[in-house]
């Protein structure tokens, strides 16, 4: 196995629990070992926001809004450790549910289109449920 599919794995384990294309995915290795998926949240009849789920190893995962200014992102949820790749989906589908939206694949991606329903379709978890940290706050 090479750095880069040791680093492509999880991200492509992420997606495919998030009904996500392996496309939809960007791994880096070397220096700066990690990558990101790119997916959107749509909330009702809303345009979609975009986000990075980011992959940092040994930190863990970030949930960042990107407001499409020059790469600027603002971090919305932290996940630490080194979590299933189910539960990293929870974590994103509660964290999306909490801000009022839900998961859809970017209109710049080929074939964008809102996640299909079926095997891989992921309800968030019931309302109450802690599932994520939102970031800069503490537990």
């Amino acid at each position: 196995m090479t750095n880069e599919s040791a680093a492509a794995d999880p991200l492509r384990a992420v997606a495919a629990e998030l009904g996500l294309q392996p496309e939809d995915t960007r791994a880096r290795a070397g220096d700066f070992e990690g990558g990101r998926i790119r997916f959107a949240g749509r909330a009702a009849e809303a345009e979609p926001s975009d986000y990075l789920l980011r992959w940092i190893p040994g930190e863990g995962w970030q949930l960042a809004a990107d407001d499409g200014r020059d790469g600027v992102v603002q971090v919305v949820a932290t996940l630490t450790g080194t979590p299933p790749p189910e539960a990293v989906a929870d974590f994103v589908l509660n964290a999306l549910a909490g801000r009022g939206e839900r998961l859809v694949r970017r209109s710049d991606e080929p074939g964008a289109e809102p996640v299909p329903p079926g095997e891989k379709d992921r309800s968030p978890a019931q309302p109450g449920a802690k599932a994520f940290r939102p970031a800069g706050r503490r537990p």
